[in-house]
C-alpha cells in the first residue's frame, strides 16, 4: 500500500501545466441554474440572483470518507483543514477570507468535500474567490509544521464528537451494518491514522482526488454571468486535465442476514434508542417513499412514532436521518428517552410500529402531510440562492445536481403504493441494526439495489418553472431605515415594516410579547419558559395538527427562535417565514395562537418533554456549559429571580413543575399587545398588512400591564470556577468581566471593537492564538453582551479544547485580554479590524430574519435603525489612543472570572 502511494505521489508531482482553455461549453439549464463544462472536466453551475447582495462560490471535490483506504480514514476531513493553511501566493486563508468579509466553511462526508465562501457582490470578491479556489486545488501547501498544529484542532473537533452519545451511536450502528463497504467508516477518521498519517501520503490523496475532473464549481447569488464565466475560464480552465484515471468503485455490501446489536456505555442522562437499516441511493426511485416514511414515522405532531414515544411520556426526541447518498445508504431512527423510561418497553413499540408499517397501510392523509411539508420546505430553500448553491453539493456528490429537482418531481408523483412496497422491501428484521440482540428464526434480506444510470436519468430533464427574482437591494442600515415605515395599533402595539421585492417573493416576520411584572413571574419562570412553545400548538379552533395542515398549505412557518429563555423580562418571542401571497393568513393564523392558544395538556407535556431533552443535550456541552457558569457569575441574581442566569438543573425543575392551569392564568392575565413590537421585512402590500395587523392584534390588551424587571450592576470580584463533566473528552474554558454599562455609553462602540479584535473571527487574537498559532482549540471567540435598558453588560470568551489542555488554553485567554489593555492596538490592526468589523455587520443586514429581530429590538426601546448606523460610524471613527482609553476604562484583567468545564481534575 505504501509503495503504490509513493508511486502515485511521485506521478501526481508533476504538476498540470496550464494550458489555453476553450470557451465552457453549455450542458443543461433547469429552474434558474445553467450548467457549463470546461474542457478539462471541470463542471461548472451558475445560479444568478440580482436579489442577494451577497455572491457564493462553492467548489465541491467528489471524494469523502467512501473513497478512503486501508490506514486512511479521516484523510479527507484532514485535507479539508489542510485546505485553509495557504497556498504559495494565498497565504493565511482564513484572514484572507475575513478580509474580504466572507462568511466561510468547508465540510466533508461520505461522498465529497466541499469549500464555501459567501462575500458581498462586487467583482473585486467574486474574483478573489475562484482565483483563490483554482490556486488551492493544485497549490496547496501540504506543510508537515501546519499538520502538526492541525492535528490537535482535530483531535478537539474528534473529542467534541465523542461527547454526543447519540451521534457516536449512530457511528457504531453505521459500523455494525456496513462490513464491507465506506460508508460504515465516521467521516472523522480513526485516531491512529490521524495522529500518524504522512504527510507524504496525504499529499498523494490531494494531488490525485483534488484535479478539474473531480470537481463541481457553484457560483450563486449577484454576479455578472459572462464576467464569471470568463473568470473560471481563466483562473480554473487553465489548469489541465490530469493524465491518472481515478477508480471506480466496485464494493458492494451484501445483503444483511440477520439482526444486529450495538450496545454503548458511557455517561450521560437519558437513554437512547436508534434503529438503521439499508436502503437506496438517492438517484434510486424508492429514494422519494423512503423519506416519506421517514415524516410518517416522526413528523410532529402526527408521525406514528411521535404518538407512540413522545406524547406517552416515553421520549422526548425523536430523529430520522435519510440522507442523499450516491450508493445504497441507510434509513436511521433515534429516540431520547426520558431519564427512567421503561427502554424495552420505548424499544417494542417503535420496532413494532416501524416494521409493521407495511402491514398497517398509509393512509393518503399522511401522504398529502409528507408531500406539503417536502414541497414546502423545497420551495422555500429555493428562494435562497446562497443556501441552494452548497445544498447543490450533496446532490452533484451523489451524481448530478439536477437529481435534486428530480427528486422533488417524484415527492409530487409519489403514490401509496409506492410507499408500502418500500416500507415491505426494507424494513424488516434481518435488515436491521439496533441498540440489542434480537435473535429470529425466519431471516430475511433485503434486496441488492443496482445503481442507477444517472445519466440517462437526467437526459433531456427540463425541470418546473424558474422561482421569481427579487430586486437588488443594497442590505445598509440607512437603505433599510429609508423603506421603513412605523406605525402603532390602537392597543398600543408597535410595528416596522420594510417593504422590498426578495427571491420567491418571501417575507420575515419576528413578533416580540412583553408581560407582566417582577411579582406576577414570581414562581412562574418555568411557565414563562413554556408558554410560547405550547401556544403555537394549537388554538381553540385549531387543534395541532390542523395548525401544521395550514402552514404547509400556506409555505409558512411560525417558531420560536431557538435557545434557552432569555433572562430579565420574561418575553415571548416568535419568527415567521412565508411569502406575499400568504403573509395575510399567515398573520391572522399567528393571531390567533397567541390570542387564542388551547394550551392542551397534550401538547404541555410534549414540550415539557422536548425542552427537557434539549437540557440534557446542552448538559453534555462544554463550551454551554461555561457560557453558563460565566454569566452566572458576571450577573448573580437569586433563585428564582427572573434576571438570573439559572443552572441546567434549575431549568429541569422549573419546566417539571408546570402546569396546564398555570399557563392558562397567566396567558389570560399577562399577554396582550400593549407592550409588543413586531417587524415584516421583505415583500408585502402593505396596505393590505397593516388593514390586517389592525384587525387582527389591535384590539388584544393584557389584564395586567407590563412592568420592566430592571437589572442592576454589581461589582464582580475575580473568581475560577470548575464545572465538572466525567466522561467527556471535549472542555472548554472561558473568561469574562462585568460592564457597568448600556450600548448607548459613549465607551459602548469601542468595547465592540475590542471584543471584534480580540475574538471576532479568524483574524482575531485568541483565535489565532489558541488556534494557528497552539494549535489547541478548534474555535475561540469572544462577545460582548450588551443591554439595551439598563446599565449592566459584559464582555465574554470562548475557547473549546481537549481536557488536558485546558489549563494551557485558559492562561492564553488571560494572557490575551491582558496584552489588549496593556499594550493597546496599533493602527494596522486597528485598521484590519474596522474593517472586517464592517463587513461583519453589512453580513447580518443580508438576512431578513436577522433584520426583523433586530427593528423589533429597536422598536421596544424607542430606537430607528439610525442607532445602528450611528454606532457603527463611532466605530470607523474610533483612533488607536481613543480605543485604548475606552479598553483601560472598563477592562481591567485583575478582575477576570474564569471557567474551566470538562473532564479535568
Amino acid at each position: 500500500m505504501r509503495v503504490l502511494a509513493l508511486a502515485t505521489l511521485v506521478a501526481c508531482f508533476c504538476a498540470p501545466a496550464s494550458f489555453a482553455a476553450a470557451p465552457p461549453r453549455r450542458v443543461a439549464s433547469i429552474e434558474g441554474i445553467t450548467e457549463y463544462r470546461l474542457d478539462n472536466g471541470l463542471r461548472v453551475l451558475l445560479f444568478p440572483d440580482a436579489s442577494k447582495a451577497t455572491v457564493t462560490v462553492n467548489i465541491t471535490y467528489l471524494v469523502g470518507s467512501r473513497q478512503e483506504g486501508y490506514g486512511e480514514t479521516g484523510m479527507a476531513h484532514l485535507l479539508e483543514h489542510m485546505l485553509f493553511k495557504g497556498t504559495p501566493s494565498h497565504d493565511k486563508i482564513m484572514e484572507l477570507l475575513e478580509q474580504h468579509g466572507a462568511d466561510y466553511n468547508g465540510s466533508t462526508n461520505e461522498d465529497r468535500t466541499n469549500y464555501y465562501e459567501t462575500l458581498p457582490s462586487t467583482p473585486e470578491n467574486l474574483a478573489f474567490a475562484i482565483a483563490l479556489e483554482a490556486d488551492r486545488m493544485i497549490h496547496s501547501r501540504i506543510a508537515r509544521a501546519d499538520l502538526d498544529k492541525e492535528l490537535t484542532v482535530v483531535r478537539n473537533e474528534l473529542e467534541n464528537d465523542e461527547n454526543d452519545e447519540a451521534g457516536i451511536l449512530s457511528e457504531r450502528m453505521h459500523e455494525s451494518a456496513f462490513v464491507w463497504h465506506g460508508y460504515g467508516r465516521p467521516t472523522i477518521g480513526a485516531r491512529s491514522d490521524i495522529e500518524h498519517v504522512p504527510v507524504a501520503a496525504l499529499e498523494a490523496f490531494y494531488r490525485r482526488w483534488y484535479q478539474p475532473d473531480n470537481a463541481v464549481l457553484v457560483i450563486a447569488g449577484r454576479f455578472d454571468e459572462k464576467a464569471a464565466l470568463a473568470l473560471v475560464g481563466e483562473q480554473l480552465g487553465a489548469i489541465a486535465r490530469p493524465s491518472r484515471v481515478l477508480p471506480a468503485p466496485y464494493t458492494v455490501e451484501p445483503a444483511q442476514d440477520g439482526e444486529r446489536t450495538v450496545m454503548l456505555r458511557r455517561a450521560g442522562d437519558a437513554p437512547i434508542f436508534g434503529l438503521l437499516y439499508h436502503g437506496v441511493p438517492c438517484a434510486h426511485p424508492d429514494f422519494a417513499a423512503e423519506q416519506a416514511i421517514a415524516a410518517i414515522l416522526t413528523a410532529r405532531p402526527w408521525g406514528r412514532l411521535h404518538h407512540a414515544l413522545i406524547e406517552s411520556g416515553l421520549a422526548g426526541e425523536l430523529t430520522a436521518n435519510v440522507d442523499p447518498m450516491a450508493e445504497p445508504g441507510v434509513f436511521e431512527l433515534t429516540a431520547r428517552l426520558v431519564a427512567g423510561a421503561p427502554v424495552e418497553r420505548a424499544r417494542g413499540k417503535m420496532i413494532a410500529i416501524v416494521e409493521g408499517l407495511a402491514r398497517t397501510p398509509v393512509t393518503a392523509l399522511e401522504l398529502r402531510r409528507f408531500q406539503a411539508r417536502a414541497l414546502r420546505d423545497f420551495d422555500l430553500a429555493l428562494m435562497s440562492s446562497d443556501k441552494i448553491g452548497v445544498e447543490l453539493s450533496e446532490w452533484a456528490a451523489a451524481g448530478d445536481w439536477r437529481l435534486l429537482f428530480l427528486h422533488r418531481d417524484r415527492v409530487k408523483a409519489l403514490t401509496i403504493a409506492d410507499v408500502q412496497r418500500v416500507a415491505a422491501a426494507y424494513l424488516v428484521a434481518a435488515n436491521r441494526t439496533e441498540g440489542q440482540f434480537l435473535p429470529t428464526d425466519e431471516p430475511r434480506r433485503a434486496p441488492i439495489v443496482n445503481q442507477p444510470d444517472v445519466t440517462a436519468l437526467v437526459a433531456g430533464y427540463h425541470g418546473g418553472v424558474a422561482i421569481a427574482e427579487g430586486e437588488a437591494f443594497e442590505p445598509t442600515a440607512a437603505h433599510l431605515e429609508e423603506r421603513a415605515r412605523r406605525i402603532t395599533l390602537a392597543n398600543g402595539m408597535k410595528v416596522a415594516l420594510v417593504q422590498k421585492k426578495t427571491r420567491g417573493a418571501s417575507v420575515s416576520v419576528s413578533l416580540s410579547l412583553h408581560a407582566g411584572s417582577a411579582d406576577d413571574w414570581r414562581g412562574h419562570l418555568g411557565a414563562a419558559l413554556l408558554l410560547p412553545h405550547v401556544a403555537l400548538r394549537g388554538s381553540r379552533r385549531l387543534d395541532e395538527q390542523a395548525v401544521e395542515d395550514e402552514l404547509d398549505r400556506l409555505r409558512a412557518t411560525i417558531e420560536v427562535p431557538p435557545g434557552l429563555a432569555p433572562t430579565g423580562d420574561p418575553t415571548a418571542q416568535f419568527a415567521i417565514t412565508t411569502v406575499r401571497a400568504a403573509l395575510p393568513e399567515v398573520l391572522a393564523l399567528a393571531a390567533e395562537l397567541v390570542e387564542r392558544p388551547a394550551l392542551s395538556a397534550r401538547a404541555l407535556e410534549a414540550v415539557k418533554s422536548e425542552q427537557l431533552a434539549l437540557l440534557d443535550q446542552i448538559d453534555q456541552q462544554a463550551t454551554q456549559r461555561a457560557q453558563l457558569a460565566l454569566t452566572a457569575r458576571l450577573m448573580p441574581y437569586p433563585v428564582d429571580d427572573a434576571r438570573r442566569t439559572p443552572s441546567i438543573e434549575e431549568l429541569r425543575a422549573r419546566i417539571r413543575k408546570v402546569t396546564r392551569a398555570e399557563l392558562m392564568q397567566l396567558h389570560q392575565n399577562l399577554w396582550g399587545g400593549d407592550a409588543a413590537e413586531l417587524a415584516i421585512v421583505g415583500d408585502f402590500d402593505t396596505a393590505l398588512v397593516e388593514q390586517v395587523l389592525r384587525k387582527e392584534l389591535g384590539g388584544w390588551r393584557a389584564k395586567k400591564p407590563w412592568r420592566h424587571i430592571a437589572r442592576k450592576p454589581s461589582t464582580v470580584p475575580a473568581s475560577d470556577e470548575l464545572v465538572r463533566m466525567p466522561d467527556r473528552e471535549g472542555a472548554a474554558v472561558g473568561v469574562g468581566l462585568g460592564l457597568p454599562l448600556r450600548d448607548d455609553d459613549v465607551d459602548y462602540p469601542a468595547l465592540l471593537l475590542a471584543s471584534h479584535i480580540l475574538g471576532g473571527g479568524a483574524r482575531s487574537r485568541i483565535s489565532r492564538r489558541l488556534r494557528e498559532e497552539e494549535g489547541l482549540s478548534y474555535g475561540a471567540q469572544s462577545t460582548l453582551l450588551g443591554d439595551d435598558e439598563d446599565p449592566e453588560s459584559a464582555l465574554v470568551a470562548i475557547a473549546s479544547c481537549a481536557p488536558q489542555n485546558a489549563r494551557r488554553a485558559l492562561a492564553l485567554l488571560v494572557e490575551e485580554v491582558t496584552r489588549l489593555v496593556v499594550k493597546g492596538v496599533d493602527d494596522s490592526e486597528l485598521a484590519e479590524a474596522k474593517q472586517t468589523y464592517r463587513l461583519a455587520r453589512r453580513a447580518e443586514l443580508v438576512q431578513d430574519e436577522l433584520v426583523a429581530a433586530r427593528l423589533v429590538e429597536a422598536l421596544h426601546v424607542g430606537r430607528t435603525l439610525a442607532f445602528d448606523r450611528d454606532v457603527d460610524a463611532r466605530v470607523d471613527a474610533l483612533t488607536s489612543r481613543e480605543l485604548a482609553a475606552a479598553i483601560g476604562r472598563h477592562l481591567d484583567p485583575a478582575k477576570l472570572v474564569q471557567v474551566i468545564a470538562g473532564d479535568v481534575k
